[in-house]
């Protein structure tokens, strides 16, 4: 926090005795010296001779914010702004102390009006993004983010920052678009760029067919086809699809449209013509804008200096693509960049395992349960190590560790059961399998609590359990079977 602010503030005092204004000048000194408790207490002493005096009420909230005391800085600086509400410093600290005992709405109220009277005051901004996602609203972290970009583009962390927003963004219109349109031209369009994306041509051949299906004067579908039957050595019905699309009506933007701005580059613009009316159209090319401003800031992030947010951001894309080998080297270059990290750490030891380099893992994680013993997030990956080499008995009080200390962490349930009934313990692992069955995608849990319930001696329900198990078994291998029909590169229709 700016010390200026602090200095302002003091000169709104005006003591009304000399041994006052000592006590306050000394109280001022204090601060510039960091000694924030002992000019709390001076402050605090001064509030009580003289009250109802904004000034000194600022001065106290400050010293004991600034001391770590925010629980404690929170009356006085209410008081300050109730009784003058156009103190800026007030409204800052104020809501720099909400923000630190978890009162993120609250703090953004406030440091959105002190933002407004100082634009450029940089660490409110960044208070703003860190309110913002405390309350799970990306939208609000944006504009922040994009003018912190511009008072510095030099910082990575906010290219970061920014970069994820955005997609968190993208995400949040594509929800809209699968609750609103599901089975649209640009629902699937979507799909297929994600396809795309992560070089799944096949899979996005074939959701970018679906599009043009449903949505034939789509453009760029035809464009896309065309670009994938190249990659895949058919130059000749990409030029099929490339004389198609160039015959499609000419884009008319003497009205403007989210297409029109999207292709003339004016993203921002496109987003808020799209968000006049959420149809499957204006939330596609929302989504469109959103990543490419995504992409965007990552570039500007690996246009600079290695850092360890740069770092982060290959490590992230190669776990995302499933090579967790290159993650786990992608990490360890992050924590050289950053040693010590806690994230970075456990998101190595976690690129370890998946890598089965069980060893190095190991050892990380040892070092960090070590610190943290009873992080249920570490006792669960701990657990995990064990069971991926087959040791079930070492395995088993991690997890009972992880699910005691976080009961919804459905993975760690899932874990643990599978420990038990290789343990030959099904009575103990029937909760737990139990417990886990939201998250069960290809009927595994199924299978295991059948088994939980045949060992258990309850004959009926192994029979049901297993019964849903080869339900789910049988749609899963029909889906399996379709797609294996349809994800081929296929001529033109």
């Amino acid at each position: 926090m700016r010390l200026s602010l602090l200095f302002l503030a003091a000169s709104l005092l005006q003591a009304q005795s000399p041994a006052q204004a000592e006590k306050a000048n000394r109280a001022k000194s204090l601060l510039g010296e960091n000694k924030f408790a002992e000019a709390a207490a001076l402050y605090t002493d001064l509030v009580k001779s003289i009250p109802n005096n904004p000034g000194l009420l600022l001065n106290q909230g400050m010293a004991l914010h600034m001391a770590g005391e925010d629980a404690k800085a929170i009356p006085p600086l209410e008081s300050a702004l109730r009784l003058n509400p156009s103190i800026p410093p007030a409204m800052l600290f104020l809501g720099a102390s909400y923000l630190r005992t978890g009162q993120p709405a609250k703090a953004m109220v406030l440091l959105e009006k002190f933002v407004s009277i100082d634009p450029n005051h940089a660490e409110a901004r960044q208070m703003l993004v860190d309110a913002a996602t405390a309350s799970g609203q990306p939208h609000r972290a944006v504009p922040h983010l994009e003018k912190l970009s511009q008072l510095d583009p030099r910082q990575p962390a906010v290219w970061y920052e920014l970069g994820r927003n955005y997609e968190g963004l993208a995400a949040e219109a594509f929800g809209q678009l699968e609750k609103g349109f599901p089975e649209s031209g640009p629902f699937f369009a979507v799909l297929a760029n994600s396809r795309s994306k992560i070089s799944q041509s096949k899979a996005a051949f074939f959701f970018y067919r679906k599009a043009l299906a449903q949505s034939p004067n789509l453009r760029g579908l035809r464009s896309s086809l065309a670009a994938i039957y190249r990659q895949n050595d058919h130059p000749e019905w990409a030029l099929h699809e490339e004389a198609a699309e160039a015959k499609l009506p000419k884009l008319n933007c003497a009205v403007k449209t989210p297409e029109c701005e999207f292709n003339a580059g004016r993203y921002q613009s496109a987003i808020r013509l799209s968000r006049v009316r959420n149809t499957a159209e204006n939330l596609y090319w929302r989504v469109q804008c959103f990543n490419v401003l995504a992409a965007d800031a990552f570039a500007k992030l690996n246009a600079l200096p290695e850092s360890p947010e740069s770092a982060r951001l290959l490590a992230e894309t190669q776990r995302e693509l499933g090579r967790h080998a290159e993650a786990a080297t992608a990490w360890q270059n992050a924590l050289r960049l950053a040693p010590g990290n806690p994230e970075f750490e456990r998101e190595l030891a976690a690129a370890w395992m998946n890598a089965k380099q069980y060893i190095e893992a190991q050892k990380l994680t040892d070092t960090l349960l070590a610190r943290e013993p009873n992080a249920p997030d570490l006792n669960h990956l701990q657990g995990d190590l064990f069971l991926a080499q087959q040791l079930a008995e070492q395995a088993i009080p991690f997890l009972e560790k992880a699910v005691k200390a976080d009961p919804l962490l459905l993975p760690a349930q899932a874990s643990l059961a599978r420990a038990l009934l290789q343990a030959g313990r099904a009575a103990e692992a029937l909760p737990h399998v139990t417990a886990a069955l939201p998250i069960d995608t290809d009927g595994s849990l199924h299978f295991q609590l059948a088994r939980a319930y045949q060992s258990s001696g309850q004959a009926e329900a192994a029979k049901t359990a297993m019964a849903k198990y080869q339900e789910i078994r049988t749609r899963s291998r029909k889906q399996d079977q379709f797609l294996e029909e349809e994800l081929k590169i296929s001529p033109p229709q």
